[in-house]
């Protein structure tokens, strides 16, 4: 919530200051990008989250600039990269192991080479494929239609009002998809666990 607030605060802070939408929102995208960075200097490690959140504002800098200090490009950064991996997640789909399964790899192990493994070994599962691929799918089509909903709504919306109902939208679409996964995945080992007690 908090790395939702702060870009508000700070954009409402310093609009009156400075000279366009572009600049504020500059300045207020630069607190989380900076945290993250602060964060990869301590640890000297970087989520994927966090990753994405620095790369973004980043790019989003840098076109805007590009495009003589567009403040639509700021507003939409994060749809951009959450439509393009939603995009990835349908793609993946053709692959031999779809998007989802590396993104539950990468979160539920991290580096460690043993819980790597055993979540390897997950997919020698008769269900899991089909698992995987039905939770890339869901992740695929709710990231692209939250991306293009909030891309609506930088047209439609002032940037102060922008700022306050694009993460209320973010989290309520990323946190069901959340739980959807989690739902599903649970509901699947349990189908999993009956069949092999009924010996099928």
């Amino acid at each position: 919530m908090g790395g939702a607030v702060v870009p508000l605060v700070v954009y409402y802070l310093v609009r009156s200051h400075v000279h366009g939408d572009a600049v504020a929102l500059a300045i207020a995208g630069a607190f989380p990008a900076a945290w993250v960075g602060f964060e990869w200097i301590r640890r000297r490690t970087i989520d994927p989250i966090g990753a994405i959140v620095l790369f973004g504002f980043v790019a989003g800098l840098i076109a805007s600039v590009a495009l003589g200090g567009n403040a639509f490009v700021l507003k939409v950064r994060d749809s951009a990269f959450t439509g393009l991996f939603g995009l990835a997640c349908l793609v993946s789909l053709g692959f031999h192991r779809p998007a989802m399964f590396s993104v539950g790899r990468a979160l539920s192990a991290g580096d460690d080479p043993d819980r790597r493994r055993a979540f390897n070994e997950l997919w020698e599962s008769p269900a899991a494929p089909r698992v995987f691929r039905i939770i890339t799918a869901a992740w695929g089509v709710g990231l692209i239609g939250e991306a293009g909903v909030r891309t609506v709504l930088a047209v439609v919306l002032s940037t102060g009002i922008f700022l306050a109902v694009s993460p209320v939208l973010a989290g309520v679409v990323i946190g069901r998809l959340f739980a959807f996964t989690v739902g599903y995945t649970r509901r699947a080992r349990r189908r999993s666990e009956e069949l092999i007690a009924a010996g099928i």
